[in-house]
């Protein structure tokens, strides 16, 4: 089964060996990529996902300003991503390309 939304896709259905995984697509601060993951099943998960880096406590803490607001997870794991590849690209010398 597919699910997919045009022409900004943020979650699709795919077939994946005998089940489904959903995936999230996002722009992963730690690594500074966008990447499609599986998509974390709960909290614990995500802030793993958003562990392990220098600025990993400021990752974590948006995301646990979101999901206090009742933004649900995966939105939140999407939202911290913007949040800090706007702040990323802001921070960039004039006439240097984005990553």
């Amino acid at each position: 089964m597919h699910i997919l939304v045009y022409p900004r896709c943020t979650f699709r259905i795919i077939p994946w060996g005998r089940g489904e995984e959903e995936l999230l697509h996002w722009y992963n601060p730690k690594e500074r990529v966008a990447e499609s993951v599986g998509a974390p099943c709960n909290d614990e998960e995500a802030e793993h996902m958003l562990g392990g880096a220098v600025d990993s406590w400021a990752f974590v803490a948006e995301y646990g300003r979101l999901r206090n607001d009742g933004m649900p997870l995966e939105q939140a794991m999407i939202f911290v991503g913007h949040c800090f590849r706007m702040r990323h690209l802001g921070h960039l010398p004039l006439g240097q390309p984005a990553e």
